[in-house]
């Protein structure tokens, strides 16, 4: 049976990352849920996700505000990895790095579409990446050492603007899921995604220094 990571990338539990779930999982506000978000718009049950033969179902649990996957209102759907899910404030991205990597390097290529540049590769050994002439990788982000209350403050405040304006972004679009874009290139997008998905952890990071060891995450510090 496969298992799922996912990722908050917007809402009260940002920066959080759920690692290596077993189906089936559930996701609500309540004790008792895999999945347990600090967000008074979920419902106690929410959602749930499920293996279906290899396949991962999402259903809304007659949630009160409902649920969207990749911006579309949906009660019962197929996740891919690398989709979004949006239940109340939060947002959560399905997938590890390599997980989406992998799924997007497949649809990549069985697809002939002329619109995708095939100059554009993941390199899974160094997570998810692309090629830096196209696109800023954000991936190699690490956090100034020895910062004081003020200077941490003042760095959190910096993150917040970005994530912010990320998080515009990500609310905003709409998935055309039969065309693979969304306003920007898939490959673009899914790089905004887990930009914003770096941002969210950097600034979790600075609110809670132990939040880095309380995840299971191995993500540089700049001790090395």
């Amino acid at each position: 049976m496969q298992t799922i990571t996912l990722r908050v990338i917007s809402g009260a539990d940002r920066g959080r990352v759920f690692e290596d779930l077993k189906p089936p999982i559930t996701i609500g506000r309540e004790e008792g849920n895999m999945v347990q978000l600090n967000d008074e718009r979920v419902s106690r049950y929410h959602v749930k996700i499920q293996d279906d033969n290899g396949r991962l179902v999402i259903t809304d649990l007659d949630s009160t505000n409902g649920t969207r996957v990749n911006g579309q209102p949906c009660n019962l759907k197929i996740l891919h990895y690398g989709d979004t899910i949006s239940i109340g404030r939060t947002v959560l991205l399905v997938g590890s790095r390599a997980q989406i990597g992998e799924w997007f390097a497949g649809e990549k290529s069985s697809s002939d579409r002329s619109d995708i540049d095939d100059s554009y590769d993941f390199d899974l050994s160094t997570d998810l990446q692309l090629q830096q002439s196209k696109f800023l990788s954000s991936f190699n982000m690490q956090l100034p050492r020895d910062l004081s209350p003020g200077q941490a403050a003042e760095l959190r405040e910096i993150l917040d603007r970005i994530h912010r304006g990320i998080r515009n972004v990500v609310e905003s679009a709409i998935v055309d899921e039969k065309e693979h874009v969304v306003r920007i290139n898939k490959q673009a997008w899914q790089n905004l995604l887990l930009t914003q998905s770096e941002v969210s952890e950097l600034i979790r990071a600075i609110e809670d220094p132990h939040a880095i060891e309380s995840d299971s995450r191995d993500f540089p510090t700049g001790s090395d």
